[in-house]
């Protein structure tokens, strides 16, 4: 394993190898591109394991930027982060490493075409919250949490990872900033152009994290900037100050403990900010307000799949377990409730919880919660210690699966 010094360092035009991308993948189609880079599906020749090949313009970004990104892809170890699977090297035109590949695509092309239901979309937030956690343990921020940068793994949620490491630096360094996320800039830098420089801090991670929640149940971005002057933004303002007791038309469905827990993610004042790890507190929480004409079961064969690339049948999702002849009659009883009461009781709802989500009940939660301390401790003096050591000011980051291209 490669000392901090080595990971950082920028110099030197034979410290990464020269291949071409045909010399160990086969290239089967383009996932994602942009201004800056290239995202490929591509097939191991040697193990015919599908991998994503990010191949980043090397007349477009720094050599050590480009090593950083990689080597926090590689040395970060979180069930919740996609991870590199090879080593980076480089071509002519491109500097490259592969990287998880996600079949179902990524948050943001799902939130195109639907909103997501509330038990997944706490899998996703407990997840996302895991991860964050995780980095800020070490005093790092992601920088870029946006849907297009959150992996699925499995269709229902249970299972999604953060990727693009290229925004990733130290919490306190000052760096520039090279584009705008919208909804998903805290206020401080939604007052800044593009080009300023600014401070990095955890809370810009937490701000991400209470509008992607408000995106997943909503299916719509709360307010296109965190500035006054948006009037959705404003009403949301207002609110939160109580200034005014009208809750903002999009939060009309949240119940109090989501309007408790986005009123303090969204705390415009970085240092008062929610840290991510309380959303830990909320996840067994009822989010939406139910209706009575409205189920509260979840059924995961519902779900739309994104899109799989047409070299291959689509994966499909487990279907539910036909039920007995008992099951059945039980289901028939079910059916034989007042119309006016609702199917599921709470009970029921916090029994799935327990038993279907992959991080709900307390004593596995407990266990996943402090698995990165034991780990980190194991291997501060050896994997770890570099990632206190990058002090690079620069970050590039933009929109699209697997990396922000």
């Amino acid at each position: 394993m490669l000392a901090g010094k080595d990971i950082v360092s920028g110099g030197g035009n034979c410290d990464l190898p020269e291949e071409s991308l045909s010399d160990n993948y086969d290239i089967i189609m383009i996932l994602s591109y942009g201004r800056m880079a290239k995202v490929y599906l591509a097939a191991e020749r040697a193990t015919g394991e599908e991998v994503a090949l990010k191949a980043v313009y090397r007349d477009m970004v720094r050599r050590r930027d480009v090593k950083r990104e990689y080597h926090y892809a590689s040395h970060l170890d979180h069930p919740n982060l996609a991870s590199a699977t090879a080593r980076l090297f480089q071509t002519d035109l491109y500097f490259v490493y592969p990287m998880e590949y996600a079949a179902y695509g990524d948050l943001g092309a799902l939130l195109k075409a639907r909103t997501v239901e509330e038990i997944p979309a706490r899998w996703m937030a407990e997840q996302v919250a895991s991860a964050l956690t995780y980095l800020h343990g070490f005093q790092l921020v992601h920088g870029c949490l946006v849907p297009e940068n959150i992996l699925i793994f499995r269709p229902n949620l249970s299972l999604v990872k953060i990727t693009d490491f290229g925004a990733t630096c130290r919490s306190g360094t000052y760096v520039r900033r090279r584009l705008s996320l919208g909804p998903y800039n805290p206020p401080e830098l939604s007052r800044s152009d593009v080009g300023e420089c600014y401070y990095t801090g955890t809370s810009l991670d937490s701000w991400a994290l209470g509008v992607l929640i408000i995106h997943c149940l909503t299916g719509v971005k709360p307010w296109a900037t965190s500035d006054v002057s948006d009037p959705d933004y404003a009403a949301f303002r207002n609110w939160q100050r109580v200034k005014s007791t009208r809750v903002p038309r999009p939060f009309k469905r949240f119940t109090v403990r989501l309007l408790r827990l986005v009123r303090r993610l969204l705390e415009p004042r970085g240092w008062s900010r929610y840290a991510a790890k309380e959303v830990f507190k909320y996840t067994e929480d009822d989010w939406l307000i139910k209706s009575r004409d409205r189920s509260d079961s979840y059924d995961t064969s519902a779900m739309v799949l994104p899109p799989r690339p047409p070299s291959q049948p689509h994966p499909q999702a487990l279907s539910p377990p036909q039920p007995e002849q008992g099951d059945a009659q039980d289901k028939s009883k079910e059916q034989e409730q007042p119309q006016g009461r609702v199917s599921s009781p709470r009970r029921f709802l916090s029994e799935l919880l327990r038993f279907s989500s992959p991080n709900s009940s307390f004593r596995h939660r407990r266990r996943y919660h402090a698995w990165h301390h034991s780990s980190s401790s194991s291997s501060s003096s050896t994997s770890i210690s570099w990632l206190n050591s990058s002090s690079s000011s620069s970050s590039f980051c933009a929109s699209g699966p697997y990396s922000s291209v």
